[in-house]
């Protein structure tokens, strides 16, 4: 570009931004394209979702809002704003721990319960496969958790414990 200084990249920088640009582009169109397929299916985003998945999975259905803002991979003021949204609707209630007076906790309700099984999860699957899954052959995926594992181990960021429970992770 014109007046920019020169800077010293590495001979690969061309196909390593290459790289960066269509991971990081698609994982935008994926989720903008689900989130748009679940709001039209289930009234809620994928984001609303997540939350709900993690809740329902977490032990007594309940989690701190710090660690559920380390599960969605989000802010703790970005969880805040997702929390208040499904308090509103009831799915979610928040809870003070008696242990620690200084922690909240975000616990599924019943009605979050009754969403997660009747409404979001279908959606959320049904979306998944139409906007991901079904443009990809078996070769491709296992490509993607092989890159994917390989980048959040490289950052040590793979926990195991994030992921759903399946033989994929091992």
């Amino acid at each position: 570009m014109e007046n920019w200084p020169e800077i010293d990249v590495p001979d690969r920088h061309p196909e390593v931004l290459s790289g960066w640009l269509h991971i990081q582009q698609a994982v935008e169109i994926v989720q903008a394209a689900m989130t748009s397929r679940m709001e039209r299916q289930a009234e809620t985003s994928l984001t609303e979702h997540g939350a709900l998945f993690r809740l329902a999975t977490a032990p007594n259905r309940r989690m701190s809002m710090l660690r559920l803002a380390d599960y969605l991979n989000t802010s703790p003021s970005g969880v805040t704003r997702l929390v208040d949204r499904l308090v509103r609707r009831g799915w979610v209630a928040r809870e003070v721990p008696p242990e620690n007076r200084r922690q909240t906790d975000a616990v599924l309700t019943a009605a979050g319960l009754e969403a997660l099984t009747t409404m979001t999860r279908p959606a959320y699957h049904a979306a998944l496969e139409e906007c991901f899954g079904s443009l990809l052959d078996g070769d491709d995926l296992d490509d993607l958790r092989r890159i994917g594992r390989k980048l959040l181990e490289g950052h040590n960021r793979f926990d195991a414990e994030k992921f759903a429970a399946s033989p994929l992770n091992e």
